[in-house]
């Protein structure tokens, strides 16, 4: 079995936003040269909420959650799809502190 080889990455920001983001997503026009996961949101909030991050100076990106093979099997109830929502690392304290307060305000009005 042969080793997989490594090499190591000098400067990570050479490559881009889709070096850290995933594709077939759409953000709120603000960059950063690191991205970090923060919240699985439903996907009626998506829109506003990339305004919202965005309006707050937080580079925001929301792609959809990728389905598993495994959760294809199961009979799951239909709902409405998800989206990993990810933030640029150096806002993601401001992030935080926007989601725990916003994020349940958005929910209701969405429901």
């Amino acid at each position: 079995m042969a080793a997989s080889a490594q090499r190591s990455v000098d400067n990570p920001q050479s490559f881009g936003r889709l070096w850290w983001l995933p594709s077939r997503g759409r953000g709120n026009g603000l960059d950063d040269a690191s991205w970090a996961p923060i919240a699985d949101v439903d996907a009626s909030i998506v829109t506003p909420l990339l305004a919202e991050l965005g309006a707050a100076g937080v580079p925001a990106h929301a792609a959809p959650v990728p389905v598993r093979p495994s959760q294809l099997l199961r009979r799951q109830p239909a709902g409405r799809p998800r989206y990993r929502l990810w933030v640029g690392t150096s806002a993601y304290s401001q992030a935080e502190d926007l989601l725990r307060v916003r994020l349940p305000v958005l929910c209701r009005s969405t429901a």
